[in-house]
């Protein structure tokens, strides 16, 4: 028996590679589109980076590391490749790849040569496919699992990924092994799960499905009470015919597992599973074998009177595993070779972990003080005694296209505030996580505590904000989200966790084991009354740094997020005028409140103005913008020109209540959300045909043959672009004055990303630019 787990890249992953130079050379030669490269790289795990200006763009290489199984020498090949090609640090995910940034397009395929000699690959890091499958850090060493899952990971995924039709799928297929009932793998929250159990002296598992976080999470449903661990393969594959003949392709924010069980009911959905699993056992399946491993114990261990956070009993007596906790996941070129040649022990192993963390197992007793104490020379941050002081964080607006907020940056500012306390007040506080947008990266629902990245509009201004979740756990049969509980400016969040670490190390009844139990007896009110004293916005004159986001020295904006860039930015107001309607309408109705019917009438209205490129905080004017633009274009129905003039009739004091009106405000907010669902990524409604003639503001851009944006903030300024640029036949060419700073870096990105190209840019006598654009 082998002391080292296997895995073997398929052949059909060696080929993918092989064939991924010419793409890129056909890309770089213009011979293929922006979009079509896109859909080939993003399968083999190349993702675009935000922040760059085109031509200079740079890439994230996403390393599948299967189950986190990692030897030093592809540590150390992954490290390399970081500082010949990339920015000379590697960053560990929450679903435990690796991850090299800032790498040149041209320079990718050598970097999938590379880690293809060192046994690695990010095929599959991305896109519509099988994603890397999770396994628990521990397991193997864990003296209370049921049995070691790794070989059964790296079977399951030789076995998933060497086929070509698990990467066309409508959309992440993502599946985890815990090896035991703590479900430390999160097998109980993805789209399939196995968690290991023994059953008459039987190896076996227990399997979850449909689970998974983003859009409507939802916790998996039992699907196997009890399968024998050679079935792994027949209930992987069947899930993924089940989701690749119900999955809906044509909206991917509805497409994933999930949302096939909400539609079909869990019922349905089991029997449906039950029917496909039925049709695979009939099939000779070809499956991988399960080569199994034991690792090195030669010598004795000494047991040790030491407990920690970051130190786990192993199974063998005097054995210890050690986990690292590296500051959002990332750790410098510097650091991880002086690292690595700390670990020559042969008994030692690596894994990732899915706290973005590294496990250092098969530590000897007697080798742990000495081993911590050379591992803080190389970084003292490294070895964390309190996981409350150091958050799990995805990369968040830093790099993410998706991102909100830079979640990063608040995770250093809440540790460099946090570390200042004393150690009972850091003890008190469990495990952070943060996201900076709610694509749930970051795993803020799995917490105790949790916070995700919003934007909120006060004074007419941005302010970067966090939800503050309370109440995740992870943990077979009690596994749950954790729920919203208020909204918190991000600059005031390392305050309030000072506070609150005061807070619940001073309450009798305050135990962290038992956080969620403190919750129900009490503890939330608590929680939040404290909250509540750090959510009051001054005005921008008061305090301007409380609309900047952490590490930024300009204010808040949502320009250059998504993939369009500015357009998605667009999305994100759209979204947020649309929430904060909602908002209002659930507290009028709660309070009788006709203000917030008033508000909610206006929030609903301005949300859509915004594809129009009319941008203004004149209630009267997004009223009539609100009535000529979508009432008069049939796109809302003309029975709602009612309530709007009503809301006016309100404002002007014409009238004294909007009660009578609720019902139709209500159906306002819903058809408005309904057509902001039907835009297409070119902020188009699927359903219109009518142009923006009748606006006379978007029809002076229209007819002039310079468009002047100065003056126009992102991402308005990219909105107003594309109404100058869409009457333009193919080839014609535009300028385009715009403001420096983000305007200026933000919208010729944007343009781009749709097919335009961008000719010049020149600094004008005034310090704006010109922009030249040929239409696509």
């Amino acid at each position: 028996m082998s002391n080292r787990p296997t895995f073997n890249i398929p052949d059909t992953v060696k080929e993918d590679t092989n064939n991924y130079p010419a793409l890129v050379e056909q890309f770089i030669k213009g011979d293929l589109d922006d979009a079509r490269f896109k859909g080939r790289r993003v399968p083999m795990g190349i993702y675009s980076q935000r922040g760059y200006e085109p031509g200079e763009e740079r890439y994230m290489v996403r390393v599948r590391v299967p189950g986190g199984v990692v030897t030093k020498e592809q540590l150390r090949t992954l490290n390399e490749l970081s500082k010949e090609y990339g920015n000379g640090y590697v960053h560990i995910t929450t679903r435990q790849d690796v991850q090299i940034h800032q790498v040149k397009i041209e320079d990718t395929p050598e970097v999938l040569f590379k880690l293809l000699e060192a046994g690695l690959s990010p095929r599959g890091g991305g896109g519509n496919t099988v994603r890397n499958i999770l396994n628990s850090a521990r397991a193997g060493v864990n003296p209370e699992e049921a049995f070691d899952t790794t070989p059964h990971n790296l079977a399951l995924t030789e076995y998933l990924i060497k086929t070509r039709s698990s990467f066309n799928l409508p959309r992440k297929y993502k599946i985890a092994f815990s090896s035991d009932p703590k479900d430390d793998s999160l097998a109980t929250l993805n789209d399939l799960g196995f968690i290991a159990i023994k059953q008459d002296g039987k190896r076996g598992f227990k399997v979850y499905g449909g689970g998974g976080m983003g859009g409507s999470s939802e916790l998996g449903i039992v699907l196997e009470e009890f399968v024998e661990e050679d079935k792994i393969f027949h209930i992987a594959e069947a899930i993924k015919r089940f989701f690749d003949e119900y999955g809906d392709r044509s909206n991917k924010h509805r497409a994933r597992l999930r949302f096939v069980r909400k539609r079909l009911g869990d019922e349905e959905f089991v029997n449906k599973y039950k029917e496909y699993l039925a049709e695979v056992l009939a099939e000779d399946l070809e499956v991988e074998d399960l080569n199994r491993y034991e690792e090195l114990r030669e010598s004795k261990g000494e047991k040790i009177d030491l407990t920690a956070d970051y130190l786990y009993q192993e199974k063998v007596e005097g054995y210890y595993s050690l986990e690292l906790r590296m500051e959002n996941g990332d750790i410098s070129y510097d650091e991880l070779n002086s690292l690595l040649d700390l670990l020559g022990d042969s008994e030692i192993s690596l894994r990732t972990t899915i706290k973005q963390g590294l496990l250092i197992r098969g530590v000897k007793g007697q080798q742990l003080e000495r081993l911590i104490e050379k591992i803080n020379q190389v970084n003292p941050n490294l070895v964390v005694s309190n996981m409350g002081t150091m958050p799990v964080s995805c990369k968040g607006a830093s790099t993410c296209k998706l991102g909100l907020c830079v979640s990063p940056n608040l995770s250093e500012a809440i540790r460099e505030k946090l570390i200042t306390l004393g150690d009972k007040l850091q003890a008190a506080l469990p495990q952070i996580y943060i996201s900076g947008c709610p694509n749930v990266c970051g795993q803020h629902i799995i917490g105790n505590i949790g916070f995700e990245g919003k934007a909120k509009r006060y004074n007419d201004r941005l302010v970067p904000h966090y939800a503050l979740f309370l109440g995740g756990n992870v943990e077979e049969g009690n596994s749950k989200y954790g729920e919203a509980a208020i909204d918190i400016p991000a600059k005031r969040i390392p305050e309030f966790l000072a506070e609150l670490a005061k807070l619940l190390a001073d309450d009798q009844d305050y135990n962290r084991v038992d956080f969620n139990e403190y919750l129900d007896k009490g503890g939330k009110d608590k929680i939040v009354e404290l909250a509540e004293q750090f959510i009051e916005i001054p005005t921008y004159e008061e305090d301007p740094d409380i609309y900047k986001d952490w590490g930024k020295e300009e204010d808040f904006s949502l320009a250059g997020r998504g993939p369009g860039e500015c357009g998605a930015g667009v999305m994100d107001i759209i979204q947020l005028d649309i929430n904060t309607a909602k908002s209002n309408y659930q507290k009028a109705i709660k309070e009788e409140d006709n203000n917030e019917l008033y508000k909610a009438t206006v929030n609903a209205s301005r949300s859509l103005l915004a594809v129009r490129g009319i941008d203004t905080d004149k209630d009267r004017v997004i009223l009539s913008k609100f009535k000529t633009e979508f009432i008069d274009k049939n796109l809302v129905d003309k029975g709602y020109a009612e309530v709007l003039d009503a809301a006016l009739d309100y404002k002007l004091g014409d009238i004294d209540s909007l009660l009578s009106y609720q019902g139709q405000i209500k159906g306002l907010i819903e058809r408005v959300e309904f057509l902001f669902n039907s835009l297409n990524a070119k902020l188009e409604f699927e359903l219109e045909e009518v142009t923006s003639d009748n606006n006379n503001e978007d029809k002076n851009i229209l007819d002039s043959k310079v468009v002047d944006l100065r003056g126009v903030k992102c991402p308005m300024n990219f909105v107003k672009a594309k109404v100058a640029i869409a009457p333009l036949d193919s080839g014609e060419i535009l300028d385009i004055y715009l403001d420096e700073g983000a305007p200026i870096a933000n919208v010729p990105q944007s343009l781009a990303s749709e097919g335009h190209e961008i000719l010049s840019k020149e600094k004008r006598e005034d310090g704006s630019y010109s922009l030249r654009v040929k239409k696509a």
